[in-house]
């Protein structure tokens, strides 16, 4: 009886498998002739295969289960085909068209579907990344709904922030950008091995990199200064070309467990292997040029198919003076080949890029900066078809890249006598006086290396009638730097006494490396209530980065309603890892003078000083973090599909760089010149100079905001009586926070207390920050397929905009003069004299976009034969630039201009 009731048990639980069947197809092109390493995959398993060298696939399919692929291939349109369980026994045959205007469906602006990885997916294909004539992927990311069309700029630093950018602050901006991956051919991109700075707890998240013009304008207020190094953010997008991408998907919601370190995003690229003509574009928009050429090779039968991409850009900030120019140089090799049951593709990349500022000969200080980035990468992915139950397909990736950056600034110092601190101990000590008259050099060297290593599966179980496709992996990262890292000659320092703040040579060799694995598992399937469908992936990810274990549940569901109506929901934790630049800063050397006597030469002269080496310690920084929800509804009809989705995120535990307090008791001396020696002497007078304060700066998990938002989307099909479409997409986003550290605020005048004691700093609760913005996109694509032509008419409609930063009144704390940090209870806030040092209502400050503008762009493409096109981009096409003085809640008063002025870019494109 106990055997029977095991048994029972048993079956009751048992996995129920389906007979299985093989799903033959072939893949061609027009004239009919195969198309060899095709992508194939398997919407309902999200499992990819290739074609052989045949055109021919196949895989396994469950005999109750419609077919539904996704078919693409290098130039060619991609098709999602269905098919019944009848149609299923026969080979199909997938004829695949060359991409061209003169189809009578093209795709040029980023559109919303459910066949993403997350329910509001954006994809962005080929012909819509050719049409925008992109740069770099700058300009593509700049087409999304919400962000605003700008011109070209390949002269100014990018990256990207997704739902929740734009806070006053801009450090949340950094960690915003830093938590969205870029994933290419499945291997994300990594910044973390990225050390291009003096040391975070000298300058912090936002002070710390080198500048374009030096030391003492990024110090002391230029707004011109600008930092060409992403140390604490995500990847500079004018790095990565777009001329061989196939498709881009950019999740702004849920991503699925597959996916690490997207607490703010993901944006996901594809490049396509096979066969393919000779491609050649050129484009030119003012100082800028861009230039590449492409190539699809099919080797002999066993040697597979050889893709060639090469991509040169060039740009002058100003054509006239040229004194700032941006140069990237980018490489791509892709070897793609079919052994049986084993695909495998095998890329190398090389990217080299130059950001150089010359000498402005109207520049009295003769400064120059270089900042260059040169990376080499090798990624291998190899997938192999298994065809056992829990293991249908086993995929083996694997990456490697190599890096050596470098950033330099110099300008000519005229000091005279000066006076440095050379060592780099703690103690009193004797510096030395030299005369600083020369050209002062800085040089930061990286030598970046990150690899990671991600083994994947795909299954398929049956529970009754639910079919569940899982997938399931485990991937490693690794990231070291072993650069000569800062340096700096100490008789020609770059900054001499800011802060008390000096800089000492730093090298990166014995940085500890970063190490982060994890575990993921998804699983796909379908539940039928009653007549309806409700489509679901649900999965769990473990992440263990810097030595912190968390669990990521992330769950994305469609119901289908009706043919008409589908309702969406997803919510989902993520979590990114701090990078090595964050986890391991640079020491930094606090200076004080106790004695600087001269007789006006360097000889005799005496400095005496006071360093403090301070190496911070972050090692044990946790991982930020993001909790997502967001829900959708979509609506198809014959004339208009809308879709809209509303969205709720808290980013918490984000890194910032609080202050330490740093308080010193130094000996005071009294200093004489030896007439006999000619030598100065000194002797301690046995009193104390106390000194310091906030200086060096520390990293914590201090950073949380919340967003709230709703992206809305319309579109129509083509109008067959104009040729034209239309669409308009409308975003929302309101994101508060709170700024991490306390508002401190120096007073005018001396305020004393009872005790002789004076007030040195107050100090209030943290600002209160908070963002609107509101915008719409109107498209209009015209497209008269018979003549191969389209034009695009794009106006962006900034309907609201606000920054509000809050103060609080009362202070909380205050610093004396015998650098002692005093916090005050409500009712000392109250008392004298600190109800005299209430702030004031101006002390807060608004920021609104004064009215509602718009900037037309419009581009244009002519394609001739299939083998040539022209293209032409105009931004501001009507030349908008409205303007107003607008005065701020603090009385500040400055122009508010929004639009610049038009921009033209050119291009074209042969096939041969």
């Amino acid at each position: 009886m106990k055997k029977e009731l095991m048994v029972s048990v048993f079956c009751s639980m048992a996995v129920m498998v389906n007979a299985q069947e093989r799903f033959y197809g072939t893949v061609k092109d027009e004239q009919g002739l195969p198309l060899p390493f095709a992508s194939v995959t398997s919407l309902t398993t999200n499992i990819s295969y290739m074609t052989d060298r045949s055109g021919n696939f196949d895989f396994d399919v469950q005999t109750h289960d419609s077919i539904r692929i996704k078919v693409a291939y290098l130039g060619k349109q991609t098709l999602n085909r269905s098919y019944t369980t009848k149609q299923s026994k026969e080979r199909q045959t997938i004829v695949l068209r060359e991409l061209s205007l003169t189809l009578d469906e093209v795709n040029i602006l980023p559109d919303v579907n459910n066949n993403g990885h997350s329910n509001s997916s954006i994809h962005i294909d080929k012909q819509a990344i050719d049409q925008l004539q992109a740069f770099s992927l700058v300009d593509v990311m700049n087409a999304l709904p919400g962000k605003k069309t700008l011109p070209l700029d390949l002269n100014s630093l990018s990256t990207l922030t997704l739902r929740g950018g734009g806070l006053s602050n801009p450090v949340f901006d950094l960690n915003n950008s830093q938590g969205i991956a870029i994933v290419i051919d499945d291997m994300r991109i990594s910044n973390d091995a990225n050390l291009q700075t003096r040391g975070l707890a000298r300058g912090g998240l936002n002070g710390s990199t080198l500048t374009s013009n030096g030391y003492r304008d990024s110090y002391f207020g230029n707004q011109n200064a600008k930092s060409y190094d992403t140390p604490f953010q995500g990847i500079d997008l004018r790095d990565i070309p777009v001329n061989n991408i196939e498709k881009i998907e950019v999740i702004q919601g849920i991503a699925p467990a597959r996916y690490g370190e997207v607490t703010n995003g993901a944006v996901i690229i594809d490049r396509q292997a096979g066969k393919s003509p000779y491609v050649a574009s050129f484009n030119i928009n003012g100082g800028s040029t861009n230039s590449s050429l492409s190539k699809g090779f099919l080797l002999s039968p066993k040697w597979g198919a050889l893709n060639s991409s090469t991509n040169w850009t060039y740009s002058n900030a100003d054509p006239k003076d040229k004194v700032k120019s941006f140069h990237r140089y980018t490489q791509s090799l892709m070897w793609t080949n079919v052994f049986g049951k084993i695909k495998n593709t095998l890329s190398l990349d090389y990217s080299g890029r130059n950001d150089n500022s010359r000498q402005d000969p109207d520049d009295a200080t003769l400064r120059t900066s270089k900042f260059t980035n040169n990376t080499f990468s090798l990624n291998n992915r190899m997938g192999i078809q298994i065809g056992k139950q829990w293991m249908k397909n086993l995929q083996v990736n694997s990456s490697i890249s190599l890096g050596k950056q470098k950033s330099y600034a110099s300008y000519a110092v005229n000091r005279g006598l000066t006076p440095i601190a050379y060592l780099d101990t703690t103690g009193i000590y004797e510096g030395k006086y030299v005369y600083l008259s020369t050209m002062t050099e800085e040089l930061i060297i990286g030598k970046p290396v990150n690899a990671s290593v991600n083994l994947s599966a795909n299954g398929y179980v049956q529970l009754g009638s639910v079919s569940h496709n899982l997938s399931y992996g485990t991937r490693f990262n690794y990231s070291n730097n072993g650069g000569q890292g800062v340096v700096s000659d100490p008789e020609r320092p770059r900054l001499v006494g800011y802060n008390q703040q000096n800089l000492r040579p730093y090298s990166f060799e014995h940085i500890p490396s970063a190490k982060n694995w994890s575990l993921y598992l998804e699983d796909q399937f379908d539940l039928t209530l009653g007549r309806r469908i409700v489509s679901n992936n649900l999965g769990v990810r473990y992440d263990v980065q810097n030595g912190y274990g968390t669990v990521q549940p992330r769950f994305n569901s469609r119901l289908q309603w009706n043919q008409r109506w589908t309702f969406t929901g997803a919510l989902g934790i993520a979590t990114k890892a701090p990078s090595l630049a964050q986890l391991y800063p640079g020491p930094t050397f606090i200076d004080y003078d106790l004695i600087t006597a001269s007789a006006g030469g360097i000889d005799p002269s005496l400095y005496l000083l006071y360093t403090d080496k301070i190496q911070i310690d972050n090692s044990r920084i946790k991982p930020s973090k993001s909790f997502q929800v967001e829900f959708g509804v979509e609506r198809k009809s014959l004339w208009v599909n809308s879709s809209m989705y509303a969205y709720y995120k808290k980013n918490s535990d984000g890194f910032y760089a609080m202050n330490n307090l740093r308080r010193y008791e130094l000996p005071q001396y009294t200093v004489w010149l030896n007439q006999t020696t000619n030598k100065f002497e000194y002797a301690s007078t046995g009193e104390t100079l106390v000194t310091g304060g906030f200086i060096d700066h520390q990293l914590t998990n201090g950073l949380a905001s919340e967003s709230y938002g709703f992206e809305w989307y319309l579109s129509t099909p083509k109008i067959p009586v104009i040729a034209t479409s239309f669409s308009l997409n409308t975003s929302y986003n309101y994101t508060k926070a709170k700024s991490a550290l306390n508002d401190a605020f120096t007073p005018e005048t001396k305020t004393y207390l009872n005790d002789n004691r004076y007030i040195k700093t107050l100090y209030y609760e943290p600002l209160l920050l908070s963002t609107k913005s509101l915008m719409s996109k109107l498209n209009t694509v015209t497209h008269f397929s018979r003549i191969g032509f389209v034009i695009n008419l794009s106006l962006d409609i900034n309907i609201m905009g606000e920054n509000q930063t809050l103060s609080s009144q009362d202070p909380i704390a205050y610093l004396d003069d015998n650098i002692r940090y005093y916090t005050l209870t409500a009712d000392e806030a109250k008392g004298a004299p600190f109800n005299t040092l209430v702030k004031q209502t101006k002390d807060s400050k608004t920021e609104n976009t004064p009215f509602v503008y718009t900037t037309m762009n419009m581009g244009f493409e002519k394609e001739i034969r299939k083998n040539f096109r022209i293209n032409m981009r105009v931004y501001n096409l009507l030349d908008l630039r409205p303007y107003k003085l607008i005065t701020l809640d603090n009385g500040v008063e400055r122009i508010f201009n929004p639009n610049t002025k038009p921009s033209l870019t050119i291009g074209t494109t042969i096939k041969f």
